[in-house]
């Protein structure tokens, strides 16, 4: 009777595994980027970021491919950042409201194809070596029975750094 129960919960566990699975955005000795959808009811996206290094670096690009299953016409974000499983910051911020924005993905109808580069910088700071969790929420409007976008991020700081962003 035990092995069934042993089968039934790695069956189980290897299907959650799946619907959460992690997508590589991107990889280094110092550095690794992963993301995932937050729960399976949610939108594919593509993500991609380049350099995959932190070291001397303070500006990236990253490239977005979407098609959002609902419009941008307003589009406010929520993002929340974990390290050692303690909330380190929260993030509120509206990208879209519906006039003179500053994305180009602002605007999109539903089923539109999103494809666009955006432009990433750090402030200076000094990250302690070890895992950071980030969710980040996506709302068509301001309640939480508008959410329509929820992506988990992992970022992996494989060595200690000895620099500052710049």
């Amino acid at each position: 009777m035990e092995i069934y129960s042993i089968i039934f919960l790695i069956l189980l566990a290897s299907g959650f595994t799946a619907a959460q699975e992690k997508q590589v955005l991107c990889n280094s000795p110092e550095v690794e980027l992963l993301y995932s959808s937050c729960d399976s009811s949610t939108e594919t996206i593509v993500f991609g970021i380049e350099p995959c290094y932190l070291n001397g670096f303070s500006k990236w690009k990253g490239t977005l491919f979407w098609i959002p299953k609902r419009d941008l016409t307003f589009l406010r974000t929520i993002t929340a950042l974990w390290y050692e499983r303690k909330k380190v910051l929260e993030w509120k911020h509206v990208l879209c409201t519906g006039e003179d924005d500053d994305y180009t993905f602002c605007g999109a109808l539903k089923g539109e194809t999103v494809n666009t580069t955006v432009g990433i910088r750090s402030k200076k700071a000094r990250y302690p070596m070890g895992d950071y969790l980030a969710i980040l929420k996506g709302y068509s409007g301001h309640s939480e029975a508008d959410l329509f976008l929820c992506m988990n991020f992992t970022l992996i700081l494989k060595k200690e750094p000895s620099y500052s962003f710049g």
